[in-house]
């Protein structure tokens, strides 16, 4: 409270202090000019070196774009092509046949749709976000096109709708193919726009490394600007890690030398003003200030202009009934599907499990669901019968092991693991009978993994994350998630418990439908396998 108090007195001694020309507007007016008027002197607009980034990241942003575009022409013309293929197939009867010609011009709707979604280029979307801006403008570029072709030739009503729902039963297809895209373009050195970050060493280390594994987003970090204090001890400590290191008094020089037209500063930088206000950074056109605690951004918070001034509104955690029920209907029709078109494979695993070794086919745990109600959930058995014994005498003797079991909760070279239980859980098809869970209303088919409240597995979550624990506990857990897909057995355990919060404080649908689609990647791909 007393913090509060301090800073509502800082603000009133700003306005106070305001020059007498603006004495006549009203205090939050006042504040805003003398903001605009500091913004001003500290941003020059006739700077040479400015201009001159300016134009450069126009041509960077051209070459991105470009190759997006490309992409989304080139995706959509093959859907429409493939779609009207496949239509005249099903249908049995005499029906319109699309011309190419056509196909080729209707597919250059889909190039002003993405520049209204904010697509071109794409410089720091999150992959959700490009997600579910992609499902939707090649949804309203299909649907445009059939009510054209309905519109035209009424009389082929029945080639059109067949022709849209083939093309949107492509777009998850379509969606994957775009990110392999921007994947392979990262490895090229004209992809992303170059990128110098602002931060002390240790946090520029670390900010280094994370945006040069994503540079697909379109941030290509070229070094860090230490702060003058911190130059001297710290350039060893990047030079070890081969990262670039110079001091921020040389921003202009470094900028033109390197071609960056990005900065991204570190909220932990110790300095007097923001970026906006700071002539240091004068000459660099996009300027990020990353969040703190004071600014703390989800996926879905969004900017909104209030008198004037801006403001951020924050997304809520917590999802209306209508939001639930469409999660719920997403569980029910996928799981269905899945269970349909996987039931021979799942005979058929049970078949290999039952000769493979004694026992039972099915093995069930009980795990802790929404409102903390317990249920059992159901695995294919992939280890021996006496699990939790062998795993005890394992730990016990084995020292390694203990400690390693400790940070991830997972063993490497697991000795409960049978042959057959190997393959299952290297490519996670031993949790496929969840299934089950996920139409009895236990599960979700994305959520927080289940815990299991005991002190062999996740007591560390409920005694060493109570806060957590009781987050967790809000919604149902689910058979994939984003711990599973970003991390799954190579992370360590608080990573877990990090992804869990994430996910549930930046949930929708479409970060659902994503991370469906990850996991699909990830188990092909055998990601993260133990």
């Amino acid at each position: 409270m007393s913090q509060i108090t301090e800073d509502v007195r800082e603000q009133e001694r700003t306005i106070e202090t305001a020059d007498e020309k603006y004495a006549r507007l009203d205090a939050v007016d006042r504040q805003s000019a003398v903001t605009l008027r500091n913004y001003f002197q500290a941003n020059p607009t006739s700077n040479r070196l400015a201009n001159k980034l300016c134009n450069l990241f126009a041509l960077q942003s051209i070459a991105m774009a470009a190759i997006l575009a490309l992409t989304d022409y080139l995706l959509l013309y093959l859907t429409l092509w493939a779609s009207d293929g496949l239509t005249q197939l099903i249908l049995p009867y005499p029906h319109l046949q699309i011309g190419n010609g056509t196909l080729l011009i209707g597919s250059l709707l889909i190039i002003p749709l993405a520049i209204a979604a904010g697509l071109y280029p794409g410089i720091g979307q999150s992959a959700v976000m490009e997600f579910r801006q992609t499902s939707w403008i090649f949804i309203a570029a299909i649907a445009t096109i059939c009510c054209i072709g309905i519109f035209f030739l009424p009389g082929n009503i029945a080639f059109f709708l067949a022709f849209s729902l083939t093309a949107f039963c492509n777009i998850p297809v379509v969606v994957t193919i775009r990110f392999m895209v921007r994947k392979f373009a990262s490895y090229c050195p004209w992809w992303g726009v170059p990128t110098l970050l602002v931060a002390e060493p240790e946090r520029g280390v670390e900010l280094f490394r994370k945006i040069a594994n994503t540079i697909d987003r379109g941030f290509r970090p070229v070094g860090v600007l230490l702060p003058s204090e911190h130059y001297w001890s710290g350039t060893r400590l990047l030079d070890e890690n081969n990262i670039p290191a110079f001091d921020v008094r040389r921003t202009d020089e470094v900028a033109t030398a390197l071609g960056a037209t990005w900065v991204i500063v570190s909220p932990c930088v110790s300095r007097a003003c923001s970026p906006a206000s700071d002539s240091t950074f004068s000459a660099i056109p996009n300027r990020i200030l990353l969040s703190s605690n004071q600014l703390d951004m989800g996926l879905w918070d969004e900017l909104f202009c209030i008198a004037g001034a801006t403001g951020i509104r924050l997304g809520t955690i917590r999802p209306n009934c209508l939001q639930l029920a469409c999660k719920r209907c997403l569980d029910i029709s996928i799981t269905v599907l899945a269970i349909a078109i996987g039931m021979p494979l799942l005979l058929s695993f049970g078949l290999l499990i039952k000769l493979s070794s004694p026992g039972p086919i099915l093995y069930g745990q009980k795990r802790v669901g929404r409102y903390g109600k317990e249920f059992v959930a159901w695995k294919f058995r992939s280890m021996v019968q006496n699990a939790d014994e062998v795993l005890d005498s394992y730990l016990d003797q084995n020292p390694e092991a203990r400690a390693e079991w400790d940070l991830k909760h997972k063993l490497a070279n697991d000795p409960r693991v049978n042959k057959i239980g190997a393959f299952l859980r290297r490519t996670s098809l031993d949790e496929l009978p969840q299934l089950w869970n996920i139409l009895r209303g236990d599960m979700s088919l994305v959520g927080p993994r289940p815990i299991v409240d005991s002190p062999t597995y996740d007591a560390a979550y409920v005694r060493e994350y109570p806060d957590e624990y009781e987050v967790y506990k809000s919604v149902r857990p689910g058979l994939t998630g984003l711990w599973q897909v970003s991390s799954r057995s190579d992370g360590v355990y608080e990573l877990r418990v990090y992804w869990d919060m994430y996910y549930i404080r930046n949930w929708s649908i479409w970060l659902d439908l994503y991370l469906i689609l990850r996991t699909v990647k990830t188990v092909l791909l055998r990601e993260g396998a133990s």
